[in-house]
């Protein structure tokens, strides 16, 4: 997929509170060791008992007000990737376009997706205002999964941190556009990861046998399709659901460890943020002309982009 729509500034909000991962790790029976090379999460961001999914969304949006302006008027998209959206009707979308204030123009709705939501998100909103043929986007991501998690469940007390960013996208500035995309859905997966209403649960043995099987066949094929090689690539921006599966794909692919970022050490695993809040490092630092980002979970599913940088 070609279009002009491209990925310009991204905002993020990380909340201040952390909750460190030592002082819990012995009533888990989880030893320090798994903890720093398996899991690799020292502490986890924690959001506000008071915050929902749209109040961090906005704290994202004012991040992005910080590194640019922003003309409502001009933005025809309002998106949020989210699966724990602040109620089950309106979409969190409607409620981040109202919170904002955007006009009418604007069109909202929200992507379902998890760990690969990102991916998703920017292939299907930059799609969506190719087809309009005018006007610019705020993609947003947020999943607040201290809200779902069980603190007594040592498969996924430790892993995960909340966060929330948006991405603006424009089709006039410089930034990365989505060159070439990937997706799927491994069948009769559904059970490796949910939540019952009550709690997540997580099956990480299947989580981590998906990953390792598709992942790097994803990455293949996309690199595959443009005549790539690793070489060609400057980043590979890997969904780090923990220390460990960043490790076995970077292993797998045969990639150099300066080209796959991990970064969750002091906030953990934001879900549909963690390649959002990676990717805006090299939007900042302007010496990553090629990209591919690759987010995989829930469903199981997963997506990689490809994405290069176009002025």
């Amino acid at each position: 997929m070609k279009t002009g729509i491209r990925i310009a500034t991204i905002g993020t909000y990380i909340p201040r509170t952390r909750v460190p991962n030592a002082e819990l790790a012995p009533g888990l029976e989880i030893q320090p060791a798994f903890l720093e090379n398996k899991i690799g999460v020292r502490q986890r961001a924690v959001k506000d008992a008071t915050e929902r999914t749209s109040d961090l969304c906005q704290k994202a949006f004012e991040s992005l007000l910080q590194r640019r302006h922003v003309d409502l008027a001009a933005v025809r998209l309002v998106c949020v990737v989210t699966q724990n959206p602040d109620c089950r009707i309106p979409h969190t979308a409607a409620i981040v376009h109202r919170k904002l204030g955007a006009g009418k123009q604007c069109a909202t709705f929200d992507i379902s997706q998890g760990c690969a939501g990102y991916v998703h998100g920017v292939a299907i909103a930059s799609a969506f205002l190719q087809s309009l043929g005018e006007g610019d986007g705020l993609l947003f991501t947020c999943d607040p999964y201290s809200v779902i998690v069980d603190p007594k469940d040592r498969g996924t007390a430790l892993i995960f941190g909340d966060a929330a960013t948006v991405t603006y996208l424009s089709r006039k500035e410089p930034g990365y556009t989505v060159v070439d995309s990937d997706f799927g859905t491994v069948p009769e997966s559904t059970e490796c990861l949910f939540d019952d209403g009550r709690r997540l649960h997580m099956d990480g043995r299947q989580v981590f046998s998906n990953a390792a099987r598709e992942v790097p066949e994803s990455i293949r094929r996309i690199l595959g399709r443009n005549e790539l090689t690793n070489d060609d690539v400057d980043q590979f921006l890997l969904h780090p659901g923990s220390k460990y599966i960043v490790d076995f794909l970077r292993g797998a692919l045969g990639l150099d460890h300066t080209k796959v970022p991990f970064g969750i050490e002091d906030y953990g695993n934001t879900v549909s943020s963690s390649i959002p809040l990676m990717l805006e490092g090299c939007l900042t630092l302007h010496k990553y002309p090629r990209i591919v980002s690759s987010g995989f979970g829930v469903g199981f599913s997963w997506g990689t982009n490809l994405v290069e940088w176009r002025t």
